[in-house]
């Protein structure tokens, strides 16, 4: 049975109640509690009867995450900050006396939010009572960012990782330590609660690591066959899945590769016939392998390599090559005017900024009904691909193109291209002044149908500036290994948007009225600070990426209520865009 806030006496003047300052966080959630969080938004939480204990007020909870948030502390510490902190009475409502209540609560109310699906419901309530006290206007130009979360759990090796996933695997299908009823023998270390965490080998020799390393993989296999054989739960397929993606990821067999190497491979001869092995039966012949192959860990990294069993969301992002992480990436979008932030997600660390920001402006158009005219950003937003998506939604993307930085040869943007030429079939033009329209089709990097343009090899070969131009078979080779045809000229799958943009920075007025417009961008970064730094947005709370993104909307919410009680001090118009909201 929910209890709501109105449902308890009145709380009483405290006389400790001025030592809090006016201008303070604490004092100003106490003027604002009763409108700032409506009990009715979180009534799908509770079951709608009047048989059982009376909850704590649902706002009374959340008020209590926006100060955990704000003081940047854990559920353990929230519960003795209630307890004893007059600040924390003073904003909660509670008397000398009263303890609050008990850690659990909040961890258990952040699992019914995110159950329930309500975990943003505060963040766009607020959002919504900015845009009605006149605060945002829904087609005002927003600024976003992003910054990386450093995950909860720690990243694992190869070894660890496949360890631990054969262990979570045999618990989900029911075995402990002394429950081994029809589990392998040679599984029972796995869940033998004595047995050590690391094996006791010479990890500084190769032969050993090997050794274990296939001890390892033959373990899973018997794991995968008993999760196959018996009638496995969610928990069971999920663990498995998990198994096979750490060892698919990070485990090869058969011959290793031969080295990489430039140029055409040499050509090998064929093996001479050994004719007394031929005409021996079949039977008799020596088939085995030359070497025995065995389970070896794979070269380089796979793209969305799992790092930990307990949060295998986790990734490993760059910001670039010598400064990477481990956890996840935040993005955030603020309205400039007021600073207020619009939008938050949190995304996988290893996905491209750009592959972001359509899906964080479509969420936010759906929630509260915001869709800037323009997206000041900087260049990872700035892409072609990200000015088409934004501009089916009708927002602009104001940012730096990437600079094209092959410094030995002419760029692509120093050839003249005309799309609606030869009867809208395009042609291209290089510095020498030739013109061609022929072209094929190719397929750039993500499998799209792009135009590639070919100038003929007679006039790349009398022209002066063929030095300047050509190096190889695609024009960028040093050292080509065949003759090479004419310049070719790719074009994007979205050329016209990119030639736009391009046609919109050529000038040096140009640049420099684009770096004067993007002169505010100054304000997301220092919110971001703001949520990293002070309120501890940089390191991860909780495991996974639902966890992760609660943590950030929440603290989002709690800076966004501090730059409301700013705006609003000594006016009535938030308490009445709030309580508008709460009649809709």
């Amino acid at each position: 049975m929910m209890r709501r806030r109105s449902d308890l006496p009145p709380a009483d003047p405290q006389p400790w109640s001025e030592m809090i300052p006016a201008d303070s966080f604490y004092a100003r959630l106490a003027k604002w509690r009763d409108v700032l969080v409506d009990d009715e938004d979180y009534a799908p939480l509770y079951k709608d009867s009047p048989r059982g204990r009376p909850s704590i007020p649902p706002s009374m909870v959340v008020l209590a995450m926006l100060l955990e948030y704000y003081d940047d502390c854990s559920d353990a510490e929230a519960e003795q900050r209630m307890r004893f902190d007059l600040r924390w009475k003073h904003a909660l409502g509670l008397g000398l006396q009263e303890a609050g209540f008990d850690a659990t609560v909040l961890c258990r109310f952040r699992r019914k939010l995110l159950e329930r699906g309500l975990e943003r419901n505060l963040f766009e309530r607020l959002v919504k009572a900015a845009r009605g006290a006149g605060l945002i206007t829904k087609d005002a130009a927003q600024l976003l960012d992003s910054s990386h979360i450093l995950g909860a759990a720690g990243a694992r090796d190869t070894y660890t990782l496949i360890r631990g996933a054969i262990r979570k695997l045999l618990r989900s299908l029911g075995y402990a330590s002394t429950s081994t009823a029809g589990l392998p023998e040679r599984l029972w270390w796995y869940i033998d609660l004595a047995a050590p965490e690391k094996p006791e080998i010479d990890w500084s020799d190769p032969e050993a690591r090997a050794v274990h390393l296939k001890e390892i993989i033959l373990d899973g296999r018997e794991a995968l066959s008993l999760a196959r054989s018996a009638n496995a739960s969610p928990a069971a397929n999920e663990a498995s899945a998990l198994l096979s993606k750490i060892v698919s990821d990070d485990i090869e067999e058969g011959p290793p590769p031969p080295p990489k190497r430039k140029g055409r491979p040499p050509k090998t001869k064929p093996e001479a016939k050994d004719e007394e092995a031929e005409r021996l039966p079949s039977s008799e012949r020596n088939t085995a392998p030359a070497e025995d192959h065995g389970p070896r860990l794979r070269r380089g990294v796979a793209k969305d390599r799992v790092l930990s069993v307990v949060d295998p969301q986790m990734r490993c992002g760059h910001k670039s090559q010598p400064q990477a992480w481990v956890g996840y990436k935040v993005h955030i979008a603020e309205e400039p005017e007021s600073e207020l932030i619009t939008e938050v997600g949190v995304r996988p660390a290893n996905e491209y900024d750009a592959e972001a920001a359509s899906p964080i402006m479509k969420r936010q158009k759906e929630s509260t009904g915001l869709r800037p005219k323009e997206l000041l950003c900087d260049g990872a937003y700035g892409s072609a691909d990200v000015r088409a998506k934004l501009g089916e939604l009708g927002v602009r993307v104001v940012a730096k193109l990437r600079p094209l930085t092959d410094a030995k040869h002419f760029r692509k943007d120093e050839f003249e291209i005309d799309l609606r030429a030869n009867d809208g079939e395009g042609s291209v033009s290089c510095p020498a002044g030739v013109t061609t329209t022929d072209y094929r089709m190719a397929r750039d990097g993500w499998y799209r149908p792009v135009k590639l343009f070919r100038f003929p090899r007679e006039a790349c070969d009398g022209c002066t500036l063929k030095e300047l131009c050509l190096g190889g078979p695609n024009g960028r080779a040093d050292n080509p290994v065949r003759l090479p045809p004419g310049r070719q000229v790719q074009m994007h799958y979205h050329e016209e948007v990119l030639q736009k943009a391009r046609a919109e920075q050529r000038t040096v007025e140009q640049k420099k009225a684009l770096r004067d417009k993007l002169r505010p961008r100054a304000k997301v970064e220092r919110k971001i600070s703001e949520v990293m730094r002070l309120h501890g947005l940089r390191r991860g709370r909780y495991f996974g990426e639902q966890k992760t993104d609660l943590q950030a909307v929440m603290t989002a919410t709690m800076v966004n209520s501090k730059r409301l009680f700013t705006l609003t001090d000594g006016t009535a118009d938030l308490a009445e865009a709030l309580r508008e909201e709460s009649a809709a």
